[in-house]
């Protein structure tokens, strides 16, 4: 992969070693100038666009989360459970207000 396109002509390439020899998997160029091949091995297809490499998963027909993504979505994940937490602990305490002690005659 050469994402300046300084080096190597497609800027995504990808080589498949078979019996000892590499030999260059053909690629493809869409209309809006992505390039991509697909790598039997990931299971994925290799995707250049916009300026940067992307991997996207045919089976689940959507991209994998590149690291800044997947470590954005733990975040909201967990902001997401303790606000749920706290919540939680509101309402308990909520609860816990209205009731009346143990042993006690109205």
């Amino acid at each position: 992969f050469d994402p300046e396109g300084d080096m190597h002509r497609p800027r995504l390439q990808l080589f498949r070693l078979e019996r000892e020899v590499y030999k260059q998997v053909s690629g493809r160029a869409g209309p809006d100038g992505t390039l991509a091949v697909t790598s039997e091995t990931l299971g994925l297809e290799l995707r250049f666009e916009d300026d940067r490499l992307r991997l996207w998963d045919p089976a689940a027909r959507e991209y994998l989360l590149e690291p800044a993504e997947e470590r954005a979505g733990r975040l909201e994940e967990r902001a997401g459970r303790i606000a749920a937490e706290q919540r939680v602990r509101e309402l308990e305490s909520e609860a816990a207000d209205r009731e009346e002690p143990l042993g006690r005659e109205p």
